[in-house]
């Protein structure tokens, strides 16, 4: 407890500061956020209209999607990086750095989601089989069935913790996906409750009202309309966390700077130093000979 009561004070620096980028370009990141919102928010509305896509509607969904997941997280990270800079940059110039950073963001959100789902799925799969093998009385499973989700949901948020960093060592870092990820884990072990706290206070203006006004609506919509706001969830939380970015990304941006901006020497594009998890290396020999089409100009 006290590790994450002293932890507040910088967390609350790194958001303040993360904060001091966004409010000198109030207007340019409001857009942007708008025009990224919009494609989640459109795949919401077209998987509630189209209950059997077919295989075109499929790859526009897909793209659309794309659009706000992955595009929309590297422009926010490359406007950050600019505006912290004191450098301008347009929605349209930030896009198409964005693009070139796409590979690289999704080859470290390969290893990010694998570290993320490997151990939350088993615990998925444990929970079912407890309550259909060994179930508890009817009293008792309930509360169970709680325990579980909290475990899962503490786990999740600790792994997600661990790796936060990854994709700001592989975009603004320039550093191989897998290192990424592994600086990432190294790092944010040695600050894991800064970490933490930075997640949760950079979310938390953004996220809290997101969950009390869908918790609202749930409580007052009639179970037909239930029904299709489930269907849409999915991509409504996507456009949630568009939302939460323009807050986020800063104060992490920040963050790595300041504990986790210089690294060794020895790492650099290709290399494989010694401290490298052997693991690691045949993923860095396997992907060594790409194209890397990142760029900052």
């Amino acid at each position: 407890m006290d590790h994450l009561i002293a932890a507040w004070r910088p967390a609350a620096h790194y958001f303040s500061s993360g904060l001091s980028i966004v409010r000198l370009h109030t207007g340019i990141y409001g857009r942007l956020t708008a025009l990224y919102v919009s494609p989640a928010l459109l795949v919401a509305v077209l998987t509630v209209l189209i209950r059997e896509p077919n295989a075109w509607q499929h790859a526009l969904l897909y793209f659309l999607r794309s659009l706000t997941v992955v595009l929309g997280t590297l422009v926010v990270m490359v406007m950050v990086a600019y505006h912290a800079q004191g450098r301008k940059l347009s929605i349209v110039q930030a896009t198409r750095l964005g693009v070139h950073w796409v590979f690289r963001y999704l080859w470290t959100n390969a290893h990010t989601s694998l570290i993320f789902w490997i151990p939350i799925t088993g615990l998925t799969w444990v929970h079912a089989r407890q309550e259909a093998l060994f179930p508890f009385s009817d009293g008792v499973q309930p509360l169970a069935n709680g325990g579980w989700w909290l475990a899962t949901a503490g786990i999740g948020l600790a792994i997600h913790t661990r790796t936060m960093l990854a994709p700001f060592y592989a975009v603004h870092g320039d550093v191989p996906g897998t290192l990424a990820t592994v600086d990432s884990w190294r790092v944010s072990g040695r600050s894991f409750w800064v970490c933490l706290s930075t997640l949760v206070l950079a979310s938390a203006p953004i996220a809290l009202p997101l969950a009390l006004v869908g918790g609202g609506l749930w409580l007052v919509l009639p179970v037909s309309l239930r029904a299709m706001l489930l269907i849409a969830l999915p991509d409504l939380i996507w456009a949630a966390i568009q939302l939460i970015r323009p807050l986020l990304i800063p104060a992490v941006y920040v963050l790595y700077k300041e504990i986790g901006g210089e690294r060794d020497a020895g790492r650099r594009e290709g290399d494989a130093p010694a401290t490298t998890p052997i693991l690691a290396r045949p993923l860095l020999a396997l992907t060594r000979p790409l194209p890397h089409f990142g760029r900052w100009d």
